[in-house]
């Protein structure tokens, strides 16, 4: 039995190999008008008989009254540090946790979780999730942003998101929100990608109670929730550096980057075979599950833990314990896996039925790649493999072509192994999509120089320009975003993109900054301008379809057109395939999609062998006029702007 969680409550129990002596000292949080932490009651702790350098002290001993009482420690009698397991903190002055006692002993402060999942309803599979990448901090509506002469700075809060936002996207069809770091850290308006307590919420978004409605809230909508968790490294502000450095922390490790923060040691026991920060982060895994009912982890840095044993003991323990609590509820881990390396999700081309470290991992090769396709730079080489093969390997799940040693990646054995996503919040080297379509589009046009600024306010002034060239090359930009939504949506994996792009958003700020690329939150006054409010309209025709449509919670995909000279170089870049249901082209229930990725524009397009006949498809999408069957030639016709993409279900 490790020496944490201790057994009960009120039993505390802190690590301290190197401490001469260990205390605790406390306050009613309802004595506040006489803050004066040095006066405060103050019990000693004892070593642990049972676990080598560990301090304990039981507070349901104590004879204490009913009430809120906040506490810290103080270490060899001078410095006070608050406690790394605390799981209510409070800020006055410094960073203290809270305890609850009543009737004697400490308790949980309560929540009541009835009426989460509806009855007879039921939370998404891992293949039927679409995923909104949610930084928490940029889900701010306030009035206040839609003024010129502010800044664009807000922050966001849980109770932001429930009440001005999770009844759209629910009404969009999103399924599953992944939240960037939510446990706390010393960054009030960044990200949050360096963490000092691991085991609550942070302190500037919400409290514990907070947090559990929110995922409450999305529960009751149909929404898992994913959190996203820093594991490499720990926020130098974090107890555990002071308390115990030995035990978690190591100043450099051979393959890892600390990204400014203190690495966690993973290779080294604290004593026998205890490994201490393995055991912790273990803990907060199914702490989290336990306590706030998440559904799963997006591992931050996987790369950096380097060390695929700890990683497959917290998939496992995190996930045994959520089908411990919740039985048949989906839960998933996915790494952040720069690297791309299918073969931890169990099963890749060069490893069949191998070992699974964790269920999924970011498809950053998927990211690449279709940033290629529609913007039209698929360059390819005598002796190399085709656009068209290129274009089949990004859809289906073969594993895309990799740029930099110029082969194939190895592809993977599910859908829900892989998350396909054109933007995330790593906008550094992949930025916004309408800064990467409208840009250039603007250059081409004589209107600017497609930077940041000429992008942003483009978009902000079209809807009130004189300036039909402008207004057109928006919206030009804007359906080409839709675009690159439908392949997304279509294509086999789980999909995701970073809050905002749903409508269009854009960088207001540098987005190669690391500090002003954090602070530059979604702009939600856009989603009402016309064109904005256009393209959110039929993305969501389209995340309704990927959330409810069987064919596009399945592996099938065949392609059944290319235009003759796509793998020339000149096009045109025509192309189109079908998301099967396992069933042979023509029959109903499947989805089928056409795609113009080139420059060039047609009034008319001939699809040749059309398998589907006359049968009425629907569109799921922009309005059009409806396409054609001739039936003696076998052809559909339909027109095809540039960098159209249309999506039908039969």
């Amino acid at each position: 039995m490790p020496p944490h969680p201790t057994d009960h409550l009120g039993l505390l129990r802190i690590p301290g190999p190197d401490l001469t002596t260990l205390s605790v000292r406390f306050a009613l949080l309802s004595d506040r008008d006489e803050f004066n932490p040095s006066s405060w009651v103050q019990h000693a702790l004892t070593k642990s008989a049972a676990f080598p350098g560990w301090w304990e002290i039981d507070l349901d001993l104590l004879a204490l009254g009913d009430g809120d009482y906040e506490y810290e420690f103080v270490l060899n009698g001078t410095n006070a540090v608050p406690d790394p397991y605390a799981d209510v903190i409070t800020r006055f002055g410094g960073y203290r946790g809270i305890f609850t006692m009543a009737g004697g002993i400490r308790v949980s402060k309560p929540f009541r979780w009835d009426g989460e999942i509806p009855a007879g309803a039921s939370l998404p599979q891992n293949n039927q999730i679409v995923i909104y990448e949610m930084p928490i901090k940029w889900m701010s509506s306030d009035p206040i942003e839609t003024t010129a002469d502010t800044t664009p700075v807000e922050l966001g809060t849980f109770d932001k998101v429930i009440f001005e936002h999770l009844d759209d996207l629910a009404s969009m069809g999103v399924n599953c929100i992944e939240l960037l770091p939510v446990e706390d850290s010393p960054q009030t308006l960044n990200w949050g990608y360096g963490t000092r307590f691991f085991f609550v919420p942070d302190y500037d978004v919400g409290n514990p109670v907070d947090a559990k409605f929110f995922i409450k809230s999305c529960h009751q909508r149909g929404i898992r929730v994913v959190l996203d968790v820093v594991m490499n490294m720990f926020a130098p502000q974090c107890p555990l550096g002071t308390l115990a450095p030995a035990w978690f922390h190591e100043a450099a490790s051979p393959g890892r980057a600390d990204w400014g923060q203190d690495l966690f040691r993973f290779n080294t026991p604290a004593y026998d075979d205890y490994y201490a920060a393995r055991e912790f982060l273990c803990e907060m895994a199914e702490f989290w599950v336990s306590e706030y009912h998440v559904d799963g982890y997006r591992l931050d840095d996987f790369a950096d833990i380097n060390n695929w044993d700890f990683i497959q003991e917290f998939h496992d323990r995190a996930t045994a314990k959520s089908q411990a609590l919740f039985p048949g509820k989906p839960f998933t881990v996915i790494a952040e896996d720069s690297d791309g390396r299918f073969v931890t999700t169990g099963d890749d081309a060069n490893n069949p039925g191998g070992r699974k470290v964790v269920d999924a991992i970011w498809n950053f090769g998927y990211r690449n790649e279709v940033r290629r396709l529609l913007t039209n730079s698929i360059n390819t080489s005598w002796g190399q493999p085709s656009r068209s093969l290129r274009v089949q390997h990004l859809i289906s799940k073969d594993g895309v072509w990799n740029d930099w040693n110029h082969s194939f990646d190895a592809g993977y054995a599910d859908m829900a192994c892989s998350i396909d996503y054109i933007t995330s919040h790593d906008v550094a080297d992949a930025p916004r999509l309408m800064n990467i379509i409208l840009g250039p589009i603007l250059q081409a046009a004589g209107l600017g120089d497609g930077g940041v600024e000429n992008v942003r306010s483009s978009v902000d002034g079209a809807d009130t320009s004189s300036n039909p060239l402008l207004q057109a090359a928006v919206q030009q930009a804007l359906k080409q975003v839709f675009g690159a939504f439908a392949i997304l949506l279509t294509s086999v994996g789980m999909p995701m993109w970073l809050a905002g792009e749903e409508f269009g958003d854009v960088h207001d700020t540098s987005y190669t900054d690391v500090n002003e690329k954090q602070q530059d939150p979604v702009q939600w006054n856009r989603a009402a301008l016309r064109g904005n409010s256009g393209l959110k309209a039929n993305v969501a025709k389209l995340v309704q379809l990927r959330a409810s449509h069987p064919a596009l919670q399945r592996n099938d995909v065949a392609f059944f057109y290319f235009h003759p000279q796509f793998d020339g170089n000149g096009g045109p870049y025509v192309f189109a395939y079908c998301r099967t249901s396992g069933q042979p082209l023509g029959n109903s229930g499947q989805v089928v999609v056409v795609a113009n990725m080139g420059a060039q524009s047609f009034t008319s397009y001939d699809i040749p062998g059309w398998r589907w006949g006359s049968t009425v498809l629907t569109e799921m999408g922009y309005p059009h006029t409806a396409p054609t069957y001739n039936p003696m030639a076998g052809t559909f016709s339909l027109s095809l702007d540039a960098f159209e993409v249309r999506v039908f279900k039969s």
